[in-house]
């Protein structure tokens, strides 16, 4: 089987074009692993510059993703044969601007592809469809997406919005990533160090985690410390984060340190060097967030939201996970790092957990056998 991606791939660096690359990057080896056979073919729109270009409208966008159709067309012009071509496409979340970038794609491709396949990396394109669409986006969305051959989610939490287009099979594969083995004994320290590392917005949890450590610092001065690392998401949240530290709360200008962007090497060692990983994230967008993967392979304990597919990729009844609602308190939110501080280290649980659900072969393994499935099933 011949399988087209048309999707982003990194700059810029996030989990939908991470996992992307790691598909068009391993998803042939995998498939011969189960003596089977798929040819991966991509092509990139590179319609996002950085991170606080994804989800922007600009012209150039639109110019960059016609020249990438026609790529797409012309490799698929040069793949004639038996089987045909099947299209791999990453569907839009909620966000008009994007789910119009998804007809021009579709109407555009889906006419010249024998098998439609749809993998489901961020949510809310089915609540916006039922919620905020007016009535000829609901009918050309469906029109546009409706009947996939196959529609791949990330966790059973997240079916939702593939179910709302009527595919012909539906299958749940995780994430994964890869993490190298790790020590599990970490040097005796003063502070917990806490680490947030992802992009830097209020969506994200990062001025949640902010406040939870000013309740924290208050409370029990110098026994926490939290490292921020990442993008953030706009100008404005920057300078608010540069406020916050400089007024509002002077007294966390001592136990909060700015790390800015890291790179494999960077977040390697931000992991390593911490105690917990708080991600109190309330993203409308999220779905099963990598960063949370790749803390859990790091064996670091964690604390974050009752959100989307989160609950369900923590380890159950671990004291070395804790999720909090959404709209906690700093007050609430504190208490749930303080509980899973008076755990102790994790001592390879986490990892373990990691181990069992969430590695790249894993991962890779689980795309390459719903997508010789649907091969096999023609």
């Amino acid at each position: 089987m011949k399988l087209l991606v048309f999707a982003q791939t990194p700059p810029p660096v996030h989990g939908q074009s991470v996992m992307v690359r790691t598909l068009v990057e391993g998803l042939g080896a995998a498939a011969r692993e189960t003596d089977d056979e798929i040819e991966v073919l991509h092509v990139s729109p590179a319609l996002s510059r950085d991170a606080a270009d994804i989800g922007r409208v600009r012209i150039g966008k639109v110019l960059a993703l016609g020249r990438a159709c026609w790529r797409a067309l012309w490799m698929r012009a040069r793949n004639r044969g038996a089987g045909g071509v099947a299209l791999y496409y990453v569907p839009a979340p909620g966000k008009r601007a994007a789910v119009w970038r998804d007809w021009m794609v579709m109407f555009a491709l889906r006419p010249f592809f024998t098998r439609l396949v749809l993998h489901w990396h961020a949510a809310g394109l089915g609540a916006w469809i039922s919620e905020n669409a007016r009535a000829p986006e609901r009918w050309l969305t469906r029109l546009a997406l409706g009947r996939a051959d196959l529609s791949i989610v990330l966790a059973p939490e997240l079916a939702g919005d593939a179910l709302a287009f009527a595919p012909k099979k539906v299958r749940v594969v995780a994430n994964g990533v890869d993490a190298e083995p790790i020590a599990f004994s970490k040097a005796q320290r003063h502070a917990c160090s806490l680490l947030f590392l992802g992009t830097c917005s209020r969506e994200k949890g990062l001025f949640a985690a902010l406040d939870a450590l000013a309740v924290l610092q208050r409370d029990t001065p110098g026994v926490f410390e939290l490292t921020v690392a990442g993008t953030f998401a706009s100008a404005e949240e920057e300078r608010a984060f540069d406020a916050l530290l400089a007024n509002d709360h002077a007294p966390l200008r001592e136990c909060v340190r700015r790390a800015g962007h890291a790179d494999e090497a960077q977040k390697h060692a931000l992991y390593t060097a911490a105690d917990m990983f708080v991600f109190p994230t309330y993203y409308t967008h999220e779905a099963q967030p990598l960063v949370l993967i790749e803390a859990m392979a790091h064996d670091l304990p964690v604390v974050t939201t009752r959100w989307r597919a989160i609950p369900g990729m923590l380890p159950d009844g671990s004291d070395h996970a804790r999720v909090v609602t959404p709209d906690a308190t700093p007050r609430q939110l504190a208490a749930a790092i303080r509980a899973v501080a008076g755990a102790g280290p994790a001592r390879g649980t986490m990892r373990a957990h990691y181990e069992r659900h969430f590695t790249r072969a894993r991962h890779l393994r689980g795309l390459a056998e719903v997508l010789c499935e649907m091969k096999h099933a023609d």
